[in-house]
């Protein structure tokens, strides 16, 4: 269960003996779910780190994302190749569309032609709203098994979740612990409770939230402590009353917010 819902990502990771210790350590915590892409632009750190680590391809659930620059006609083919060949691997257990921008549709349908292939066992979308996520299932053959997408408690995607899950979707949370938005849940009163309650900390408890939702949730821990903190969240629940004083700190205003809001896609797309 927490292999399938717990994932360890690679960004900002550059450093081969550092990468090297964090993911064989990950492995050995229990993490299968490594997640990359290209745009991290450490590919070939995380193949060189696994191998490195003596980590067995067959035992891993190794993902990466296509830049949207690549999204053009050979180039998603050509660039996910050269991504194998950095990971070591000749085949991907998901790819994801990074980035609903560009010639998505071209990029999904060779992604499903590769699905076809063997080449990769599943496909992803990343940073889709809803409309987004409708439009490209209507007009493809593949429904993408994950949505990757900032999560946290304070724009918990309560909607989508529900689009997806009808559809077979699972949504996957990025970022979950939030940043300035989310510093004061850590330090309610009623959060702390359940974390001394439950003998976890509050972000423990931010995370179990979300993994009681049915949401898969990416981190990078670097400290082996941490790596096991996130993973000990399955010897405990969260009651109902816990549930719907947690789902109270989701604010309209993150959740209304694309993704690809005017800023952000002009920084993008000016890389």
């Amino acid at each position: 269960m927490k292999n399938a819902l717990l994932g360890f990502g690679t960004m900002n990771i550059f450093d081969e003996e550092e990468c090297t210790r964090v993911l064989k350590e990950a492995y050995e915590e229990g993490y299968r779910l490594f997640d990359c892409a290209q745009i991290y632009g450490n590919e070939e750190v995380v193949g060189n780190a696994l191998k490195k680590a003596g980590i067995p391809r067959e035992e891993i659930f190794l993902t990466t994302k296509v830049w949207f620059t690549n999204f053009e006609g050979e180039e998603v083919r050509k660039s996910l190749l050269e991504s194998m060949k950095k990971l070591k691997t000749d085949y991907l257990d998901l790819t994801f569309i990074h980035w609903p921008y560009g010639n998505t549709y071209h990029a999904y349908r060779e992604l499903e032609k590769m699905y076809e292939e063997g080449l990769i066992k599943n496909i992803g979308i990343s940073n889709y709203q809803e409309s987004q996520y409708l439009d490209l299932i209507h007009f493809n053959k593949v429904v993408p098994i994950v949505n990757q997408i900032k999560i946290t408690l304070r724009c918990q995607r309560k909607h989508m979740n529900e689009v997806m899950k009808e559809r077979g979707t699972i949504l996957q949370g990025y970022q979950v612990f939030g940043k300035e938005e989310t510093l004061e849940i850590y330090k309610d009163e009623r959060v702390k409770e359940m974390a001394l309650k439950y003998h976890k900390t509050t972000r423990q408890i931010a995370m179990k939230y979300l993994v009681q939702k049915g949401i898969s949730v990416i981190t990078r821990p670097m400290q082996r402590q941490w790596m096991k903190d996130n993973l000990n969240l399955f010897d405990f629940e969260l009651n109902e009353e816990e549930m719907n004083y947690l789902a109270s700190f989701d604010l309209l205003e993150y959740n209304t917010k694309p993704s690809q809001d005017y800023q952000k896609t002009l920084s993008m797309l000016e890389k």
